[in-house]
């Protein structure tokens, strides 16, 4: 095949594995809505990659290397899709965030794990979100409107 024919292979290999990619993102979205803990976090990665790694050996044996870009940027996708839908730095996840300083609030989170699993509960079960912060009156004794910052109110008369 000629210098233009290969460069057109070429264009398309990368265009199926744009498509694998956005194919994997969707996968990983899905995945994550049903992982709540570390483990099952780490199983739908498994799983992620067992599939692919299937699918990709069934490609190489039926001799379609063109479409081997598919479940290579799917696996890419989902497993990028996965950890941020997890809400959670995780693994070599946790590396990666600290290293590049991205994701401070997965870092965050990280540090309180059982807080992020109960927000990840809620969003699975369709239970209210457990309460993050306070709701509590904190100013000093005495009328609110007299605490620290509070805007004055106005007189009619003036």
């Amino acid at each position: 095949m000629g210098g233009n024919g290969a460069f057109a292979l070429a264009i398309v290999a990368v265009m199926l594995f744009l498509l694998g990619i956005i194919i994997g993102v969707r996968i990983g979205s899905e995945l994550a809505k049903g992982c709540v803990t570390k483990r099952e976090y780490w199983m739908a990665n498994f799983k992620i990659l067992g599939v692919g790694v299937l699918v990709s050996a069934l490609i190489g044996l039926t001799g379609l290397t063109l479409v081997a870009g598919i479940p290579i940027g799917a696996m890419a996708g989902a497993i990028a899709s996965l950890k941020m839908d997890f809400g959670e730095s995780v693994g070599p996840w946790k590396f990666h965030d600290k290293a590049f300083r991205v994701n401070k609030d997965q870092l965050r989170r990280a540090q309180d794990g059982s807080h992020a699993e109960a927000v990840r509960r809620a969003k699975r079960d369709g239970t209210p979100m457990p309460e993050v912060i306070s709701v509590a009156d904190d100013s000093p004794q005495g009328s609110p409107d007299k605490a620290k910052g509070a805007p004055r109110k106005r007189s009619k008369g003036k």
